[in-house]
């Protein structure tokens, strides 16, 4: 794809290299860091919790990654079996308290409207925003549960009868791979046939000057008839020449072209979440979980 500008040509590539696309990560880390005194990156991954019957396997489990100071719950499991049971309360309240002990300063998760958001809600999360732009009338929240000191906590972790179940920190490869499976398994639940009817793609565009530079790029995931834009990111020096538009539209473009009736996306306050309501993007949430007077805008477009 050719476009020019002030007589130079430029081209947007929808099938660049490892390489091509590690600038750009480089890029987006780069301007993070800038922002938060070099102290925020991309999420990480962090807690990992694993709950385990009495003939030690895998029935359960948390997975967390962390964001400048947030826990953000990645992944939440239950065995069926098991589940009713307060055994996801406690992984989940678990994980807040070795949290806490790190001086993290809150929690936060994403659930569709078929995972129970009831149940986050019934140990002290807030609600701060709901999307409605996937098909069939499916919806995902968006949680958030402010970190107190201990004196002001009423939700206390239950202490579990060893002989039945035991919580143990686990990071193997191996029990990652069963608590992804799990919850992979309990969303094709419900979800299942929609996406086969509705099936997901992955969008990476790089853009490049003359000298086939890149000097920005985009990448993102429809799912559920949904564009989820996860980094949008032009090089400083290219900025404000309508670059950045024009990787957000193409990707929008492929989106539409494979189904798509609306756009997703969430960005911190210094990530100019302004640039995409002027592209038609308007706020549905927002989240003060942060230090140092960070938020974070979740954002959606219908198409």
């Amino acid at each position: 794809m050719k476009h020019s500008t002030n007589s130079k040509q430029w081209i947007i590539s929808d099938s660049p290299s490892e390489e091509e696309m590690k600038i750009v990560q480089k890029g987006i880390e780069d301007h993070n860091k800038k922002f938060s005194s070099g102290g925020l990156d991309i999420p990480t991954p962090d807690i990992s919790l694993v709950l385990k019957d009495s003939s030690g396997n895998i029935v359960g489990g948390v997975i967390t990654s962390m964001l400048t100071g947030v826990m953000h719950l990645e992944v939440l499991w239950i065995d069926e079996t098991y589940r009713g049971r307060g055994l996801g309360r406690d992984l989940v309240l678990q994980a807040e308290r070795i949290g806490k002990k790190k001086g993290y300063s809150a929690s936060q998760t994403w659930t569709f409207s078929f995972q129970a958001p009831e149940f986050y809600q019934s140990i002290g999360y807030k609600v701060v925003g709901i999307f409605d732009g996937y098909t069939n009338g499916i919806t995902e929240y968006i949680l958030l549960k402010k970190f107190e000191s201990d004196e002001q906590n009423p939700y206390e972790v239950n202490e579990l009868n060893p002989v039945d179940f035991t919580i143990l920190e686990d990071k193997s490869e191996t029990s990652m791979k069963i608590l992804h499976e799990g919850l992979r398994n309990y969303v094709a639940e419900h979800v299942g046939e929609l996406r086969k009817k509705n099936p997901g793609i992955h969008i990476k565009l790089v853009i490049k000057n003359e000298d086939d530079q890149v000097i920005g790029g985009v990448q993102a995931y429809t799912t559920l008839k949904a564009i989820h834009v996860v980094n949008l990111w032009v090089d400083e020096k290219f900025r404000n020449t309508g670059f950045g538009r024009e990787l957000l539209t193409t990707a929008e473009k492929i989106a539409k072209e494979n189904g798509c009736i609306s756009g997703l996306l969430n960005v911190l306050s210094f990530q100019s979440p302004e640039f995409f309501q002027k592209q038609g993007y308007i706020i549905f949430g927002v989240s003060d979980g942060y230090s140092d007077s960070i938020k974070e805008y979740f954002l959606k477009k219908r198409f």
